[in-house]
């Protein structure tokens, strides 16, 4: 069998795959969509994924915290969001037009202006409990998110469902289709207010489970919605809407491995994550270890449990098979740090951003006048004669306004100040300080954002540091955190120190990195961990000391 096949690797922590619909940026500006890839603690834009072309990771999103307005002030300017775990198992959710994943032991949801919310549970705080929201609590290492397209979230730890009910659905309407436990009524109240209910479906799984899919009854030819679930040797059936139900066998044999075809006989080894297509078919990702070889194969089962492998002896252990876009099935490699992709041609499920029509661009009409987007605008005009002070940078002049330098920037106020020498100049000079990053300060003194590259996020940083922009420099240094790999921590972590006492928290998230991480930075950067250790011996006894007896973290698989 021919298909396209292509792999792109780079030594990122892969953990899965989602692809969301973005609204036009501007009136009459159609919708897009949009493919993210999850890289540890980043998210990295997929592009080729809606052809069959060559696929490319972007630089990681800027991810931003949700604002909040105290004592009736206004809310405050974005806010770097910087995740506390691996971000993991994202979903896009067509109800609320977000991506959902995990992070530590939490729900979060990724909206389109990029705002991360936490949704379900605590990030760093563990347990098995019902409830609202972020009262709720999940177990460790909760997994295999799914969507009903119609206000729930069902996310899996161990053997138990839990079921996510999202604000903005009517009492009652989320937990009658899934035949919710009791409180079921109170769930949708809850969630028609405004905050998430979590409760935990009546399920009694044979064993843990390792594959979840959302089934709405259309394609399969069933009368009914269900959830799909995989255990490590076999694919269940579990009816929603009668909390009665108990999982029907779909294929395979609990506790009995295997690599055969068919129907009632078809056997499978290790089931790594499961996905459906738009057609009712479903494909697992079948895991099969040999003495010095580990290779899997793709397994197709169809809607009355016909088990057919598609494609056999991919090397490696892959995992959370993903539909693109372009029909493509992408699968992330378990401790390899590569992501799959083959050309089978899918038709991608219904509940995927691709498959559904995109939202309608808005209407055309002017712009809505802001602040921001009035002095960016007076910013790209300059010089218009408006201008009082020119500031040279690097060979380059930029035509600025004192008042306003003044009113955002400490370090202009000092300097333009009446008892300095420079109060009264036209013209100041930055020695030293590179033209793009001050470009990019000049930008969010004027509009209070910036989109920072990742190539320049540590200029920009280090230069925000100097000119006495915390804002910016917390912002640009999560930029340059979501970078981080096996292969650049150690030269992150030099630069971090270099920069001094305002750099100390990212510096601390760095060691924190690198020591999780330990045994996959000894073996894949020998040479940057020898260079760190030359440079700064003092840092690289402090991370040998802690990495010392701590087992080094691993990808979490299905």
């Amino acid at each position: 069998m021919q298909f396209l096949r292509c792999t792109l690797g780079g030594g990122h922590d892969f953990s899965g795959v989602a692809s969301r619909s973005l609204p036009g940026a501007r009136p009459g500006e159609a919708a897009s969509v949009q493919t993210l890839v999850a890289c540890g603690r980043a998210l990295r834009p997929l592009t080729g994924a809606d052809v069959l072309g060559g696929l490319e990771l972007g630089p990681p999103l800027q991810l931003y915290a949700e604002a909040a307005a105290r004592d009736g002030e206004p809310a405050a300017a974005r806010r770097p969001y910087i995740p506390a775990a691996a971000l993991v198992d994202p979903v896009w959710d067509p109800f609320s037009s977000a991506v959902y994943m995990v992070e530590g032991s939490a729900v979060v949801r990724l909206s389109s202006d990029d705002t991360v919310t936490v949704v379900a549970g605590d990030v760093e705080e563990a347990g098995d409990t019902d409830g609202p929201g972020r009262a709720a609590r999940f177990g460790d290492y909760p997994q295999c998110l799914a969507s009903d397209g119609t206000g729930s979230l069902y996310v899996v730890h161990g053997d138990l469902v839990r079921q996510v009910q999202l604000p903005g659905v009517g009492p009652g309407a989320g937990a009658a289709r899934a035949g919710a436990p009791p409180g079921g009524r109170a769930a949708g109240a809850a969630a028609a207010e405004g905050e998430a209910l979590v409760s935990t479906l009546p399920l009694d799984a044979p064993s843990r489970i390792r594959g979840l899919a959302f089934d709405g009854g259309g394609s399969s030819g069933g009368s009914g919605s269900s959830l799909l679930f995989a255990t490590m040797t076999a694919l269940y059936r579990l009816p929603l809407g009668d909390p009665t139900a108990a999982p029907l066998l779909l294929a395979g044999a609990e506790g009995t491995q295997g690599a055969a075809d068919g129907r009632r006989d078809a056997r499978f080894t290790c089931i790594l994550g499961t996905v459906q297509d738009g057609e009712g078919n479903l494909y697992a990702a079948d895991y099969q270890y040999l003495p010095g070889e580990m290779t899997t194969s793709v397994r197709r089962v169809a809607a009355d449990g016909a088990v057919t492998t598609i494609v056999a002896g991919l090397k490696g252990r892959m995992s959370v098979p993903v539909i693109l876009s372009n029909g493509c099935l992408a699968l992330v490699e378990y401790g390899g740090g590569s992501l799959h992709v083959l050309g089978l041609g899918l038709k991608p499920p219904a509940h995927h951003a691709a498959a559904a029509p995109l939202p309608p661009a808005a209407s055309t009409g002017p712009l809505p006048r802001t602040l921001p987007a009035d002095l960016g605008a007076l910013l790209d005009r300059q010089p218009n004669g408006t201008a009082d002070v020119t500031i040279v940078v690097g060979g380059r002049t930029f035509h600025v306004h004192r008042v306003l330098l003044s009113a955002r920037s400490d370090y202009f106020k000092q300097r333009l100040g009446g008892g300095f020498a420079d109060g009264s100049a036209q013209q100041l000079s930055l020695p030293d300080a590179d033209p793009d990053a001050f470009e990019l300060w000049l930008r969010f003194i004027y509009t209070g954002a910036a989109d920072i590259p990742a190539a320049q996020a540590a200029g920009v940083a280090e230069l925000a540091d100097r000119l006495l922009l915390p804002e910016l420099r917390e912002q640009a240094a999560a930029v340059v955190e979501a970078t981080v790999s096996v292969d650049t921590v150690a030269g992150l972590l030099l630069w971090a120190e270099g920069c001094g006492p305002a750099f100390s928290e990212l510096l601390s998230r760095l060691k924190a990195w690198f020591v999780e991480n330990h045994e996959a930075v000894m073996r894949e950067a020998e040479e940057e961990v020898g260079r760190l250790a030359v440079r700064s011996p003092r840092l690289f006894y402090e991370l040998m000391r802690d990495s010392i007896g701590r087992p080094s973290k691993r990808l979490r698989t299905q």
